[in-house]
């Protein structure tokens, strides 16, 4: 009886966190749904350090397939639908070993969040949920198209525009535009899962064997991660340049 008494205490507080976490945020999405959200996506700075600082945007890290084959996702225009404003036009380019692909589709914003209470108050700050479709070219051989949902962090600046929000950068486990989803051939209707994120990929099982970053596991380094890691080794070995110079190369 006492070890079941000992339990409640616990148990309050785990209740009392799960209701802070829930009860944080305002659904947004009728009042906010003619905001332009395409800075989220799409840009090549973001703030960061309580506005203090400009970094330059990190292209997202994804795989694809169960053996987490590096996969490069890259978006260069996203432009909001003046007709339908939760929707938005993309045109983009993934990288899968040597094989380029041009694709377009749409993101469908489902629901705008603002957060109650967070850690710079003097902004608007929140998340949007959604679902995506890209579609490959067809005349492409084994081509494809990718579904599944996002989940990504903006902040309204000073001048009440939507922006990227980068201000945690700092704090472990960061990432924002977390693509989860699979890859559909247009020939055969096999589905891989291909799911992509800035600074973190999510559901990445054993892939990511980092604590407060993403760090690729030795065993996927053939994968196309070699690179990834190599960039990080000494600035003064010419593997480490080279790492470096392939990582920052447009392949768009």
């Amino acid at each position: 009886m006492n070890k079941i008494l000992a339990l409640f205490p616990l148990l309050f507080l785990a209740l009392s966190s799960f209701a802070q976490t829930t009860n944080n945020s305002i659904d947004k999405t009728v009042e906010y749904k003619k905001l332009d959200f395409s800075p989220v996506f799409i840009g090549d700075e973001f703030y960061s350090d309580n506005r203090r600082e400009k970094y330059n945007r990190v292209e997202p890290i994804g795989y694809f397939g169960g053996n987490y084959q590096r996969v490069f996702v890259h978006f260069i225009s996203v432009i909001q639908d003046q007709e339908n404003p939760l929707e938005y036009f993309v045109y983009g380019k993934t990288k899968l070993k040597d094989n380029v692909s041009v694709f377009q589709g749409k993101l469908a914003i489902d629901k705008i969040i603002e957060f109650k209470r967070h850690e710079f108050p003097e902004f608007n700050r929140g998340e949007i949920t959604g679902k995506y479709i890209f579609f490959e070219d067809t005349k492409n051989n084994g081509s494809g198209k990718f579904e599944g949902q996002f989940t990504s962090s903006w902040l309204q600046n000073e001048e009440e525009k939507v922006e990227y929000d980068g201000m945690m950068l700092a704090a472990d486990g960061f990432s924002n535009n977390q693509f989860e989803g699979v890859w559909i051939s247009y020939n055969s209707g096999k589905e891989y899962i291909c799911n992509w994120g800035d600074y973190r990929i999510p559901n990445s099982g054993d892939l990511d064997n980092g604590a407060g970053e993403f760090f690729p596991s030795k065993e996927y380094l053939n994968k196309g991660w070699q690179t990834y890691l190599d960039q990080y080794g000494d600035p003064s070995e010419a593997k480490t340049k080279r790492a470096r110079e392939l990582e920052k190369e447009n392949w768009w």
